[in-house]
């Protein structure tokens, strides 16, 4: 590892590296640092190295020229993973960002060749990288992620982080708006509220019940036409929920691609949703969000988005932000679910909603 912390500016960048996030949560909360990037090096070739379905969301970035998909891999796809790594080295690139913590992402980079490599000195990685940023545990768990991210691009001297998203993808136009609204079964003069009851851990889910007893009330109240998100696997979740509305009034989407669901979040009046990747998705979208937030910390990872267009629902516990070692260190409640997020009521987020629908005079 260098003693530099500061890339010199007369270096001569061409090609720079992104190794991205894992979670789309984080990918979106990295998008501030790709826009200050861009401008810090407008005429460098940028290229994305990402896992899917992330490289969807990518694919139209006006930050990002290329997207290059990583393979996923256990046991002999490890040796594959550093093989591929290897033959990333025919796009000589001559810095590498890297926004995992992780020591496989550190090494990955440097078996692709990037003759700068940047990132955090954790994980006993610091071999690997020739600008390590230092940075402390507290740090770490607390620091809201854009700002995380952005950090990492010090060495580069950029441009101070941005206050809001940059828009994100090349206007499609009223066809391809029109195709993801037909496929999804609506129109955009409905009152349209876009909902996500899942998580990538159930722990860190609302209930399937109370979500359903919500969209009875928003449906009753104010004849909101509700579209639940999720994926093959939340079926189940999604035909639970919609079992407590009255018919016609709830649509369960099918699979659409991240491009799409964010197509169909700009024409929706709200997203109410877990601590997740569609929530931040959301926000990337602009659109005004009521997250849930039950082990996840709203000041680490909370929507990028002003103040008087989110809405966080949360109990902050004395224990938050929580390690996530669900049921080691605290005890489940009889549904299965953490305190912190049992305790969250029908009546908080419902409220949470009329707020939010008030101060942005959404109806």
């Amino acid at each position: 590892m260098e003693d530099n912390t500061t890339l010199s500016l007369d270096e001569e960048i061409y090609h720079i590296a992104l190794w991205m996030p894992n979670w789309i949560g984080d990918v979106v909360l990295s998008l501030p640092a790709l826009q200050s990037l861009r401008i810090r090096y407008p005429d460098a070739r940028i290229t994305a190295i990402v896992r899917p379905p992330s490289d969807e969301l990518l694919s139209g970035c006006p930050a990002v020229d290329s997207v290059i998909q990583f393979p996923r891999g256990k046991g002999d796809g490890y040796i594959k993973q550093c093989n591929y790594a290897r033959g990333l080295r025919k796009y000589h690139f001559d810095l590498g960002i890297i926004f995992p913590n992780s020591l496989h992402s550190a090494m990955m980079m440097k078996l692709a060749g990037a003759r700068f490599r940047v990132g955090y000195s954790t994980d006993a990685r610091g071999i690997f990288l020739t600008h390590a940023l230092p940075i402390t545990k507290k740090e770490k768990q607390t620091s809201y992620r854009v700002n995380y991210f952005h950090n990492i691009l010090s060495p580069l001297n950029p441009e101070p982080v941005a206050d809001h998203y940059d828009p994100m993808w090349k206007q499609g136009g009223e066809i391809e708006l029109g195709e993801t609204l037909f496929k999804v079964g609506v129109d955009k003069k409905d009152f349209l509220i876009t909902l996500h009851p899942g998580t990538s851990k159930p722990e860190r889910a609302w209930h399937a019940e109370r979500f359903g007893i919500l969209c009875q009330k928003l449906i009753k109240e104010h004849r909101m036409k509700i579209v639940l998100l999720g994926t093959q696997k939340e079926m189940p979740l999604l035909t639970r929920i919609r079992e407590f509305c009255p018919a016609g009034m709830t649509t369960i989407v099918p699979e659409l691609n991240l491009q799409e669901i964010a197509q169909l979040m700009q024409v929706s009046r709200l997203f109410i949703g877990n601590d997740s990747g569609m929530m931040h998705l959301a926000s990337l979208a602009g659109t005004p969000v009521v997250g849930i937030f039950g082990p996840g910390h709203s000041e680490t990872t909370g929507p990028f988005l002003p103040s008087e267009k989110h809405e966080i629902v949360t109990r902050n516990y004395p224990c938050s932000p929580c390690r996530q070692r669900f049921f080691k260190e605290c005890k489940p409640s009889s549904h299965r679910k953490p305190f912190c997020l049992e305790d969250i009521s029908v009546k908080d987020v419902s409220e949470a909603v009329e707020r939010l629908v008030k101060r942005l005079q959404l109806r």
